[in-house]
């Protein structure tokens, strides 16, 4: 009997089973995906940094004089342009893509010598103009192969000359007699990682740079530059380094100032040259990637500077400078 009755139980309990209606199942939330763009970073500001100066090439030290013109020569204008500068460098070993000359004419953008047995003509050296009549100035100095200049005793050489007739009122105020500044780098194209760590680079006469005295201040505005960036050096022979260049065009500024910040007056102690910057541009392999301060790469290999990478000579291993 109790068997019977289980089993009845069992049965009604199957039935109502059944009878209870099944809820649907409910979809499980899901997160749809993120249409929105993740955050870039924004870039690092430009920086202007100091740098450790090259060591000294070792002794004998190089020297850079002017063969042609002479001091004070005077050229006949109308043959000015083919005049051929010619160089006497010594202790200073040069080559494609390694240590050369810098040749500056009017402070316009120097040309790189890598040949210092070879003339050149005036109208190289002339960005494109004729050589008015009156006073012109050249300048040369060795460079090591990332554009670093040699700074060391008569290692810089200023030669002033005349083209048509001397004007007795300009030789009497002679400028390259007083202090003067030599823009050197930065200038021309920076592509690829060439646009990375670039150098700023410059020569004095006539002055000692000096803490609360006599110094270089340099300015870069561009791309990423809220405000100009400045840099300044007081202690002659320091290169600066600009870092974290965006793409585009940069105004670099270098100017002599005294103690109090001002400007010392003379036609070449402030210079202003733009820069194009551009790292998504391949890097010319034909260009010299010659290395910085700390090993990292300075943007010697401009389309200006014409150079093969190479190591800098021997010659350049001198003794660290004291």
């Amino acid at each position: 009997m109790r068997a019977a009755e289980g089993t009845t139980t069992c049965l009604r309990r199957r039935r109502l089973r059944r009878r209870r209606p099944r809820h649907p199942r409910l979809p499980v939330a899901t997160t749809p995906p993120s249409t929105t763009a993740p955050t870039k970073a924004p870039a690092p500001p430009v920086t202007i940094t100091p740098g450790a100066p090259s060591p000294d090439p070792a002794a004998p030290l190089p020297t850079v004089k002017l063969a042609a013109p002479t001091k004070d020569q005077v050229l006949d204008a109308a043959k000015a342009g083919d005049f051929a500068v010619k160089l006497d460098v010594k202790n200073w070993q040069t080559a494609k893509g390694s240590n050369h000359v810098h040749l500056i004419l009017d402070n316009k953008p120097y040309k790189a010598i890598y040949d210092t047995k070879e003339p050149v003509k005036l109208s190289e050296l002339a960005a494109g103009e004729a050589l008015a009549e009156g006073m012109h100035v050249l300048v040369a100095f060795p460079s090591r192969a990332n554009h670093e200049s040699v700074k060391t005793k008569d290692a810089l050489t200023i030669v002033p000359f005349w083209v048509g007739r001397k004007d007795p009122v300009a030789w009497k105020n002679d400028f390259t007699k007083k202090p003067m500044l030599i823009y050197s780098r930065p200038k021309g194209e920076y592509n690829g990682e060439m646009a990375n760590h670039v150098l700023i680079d410059f020569q004095v006469a006539n002055v000692t740079l000096a803490e609360g005295k006599e110094h270089v201040k340099a300015t870069v505005t561009g791309p990423g530059t809220d405000k100009p960036v400045e840099g300044s050096v007081e202690k002659f022979g320091t290169p600066l380094y600009v870092d974290n260049l965006q793409n585009g065009s940069y105004t670099i500024k270098l100017e002599l100032l005294d103690g109090a910040n001002k400007p010392i007056e003379g036609p070449w102690n402030t210079t202003t040259r733009t820069i194009k910057v551009d790292h998504d541009a391949p890097m010319d392999t034909s260009m010299s990637m010659p290395m910085g301060d700390a090993g990292a790469p300075d943007a010697g290999g401009v389309k200006d500077a014409g150079a093969k990478a190479a190591p800098a000579a021997a010659k350049d291993a001198g003794p660290a400078k004291k």
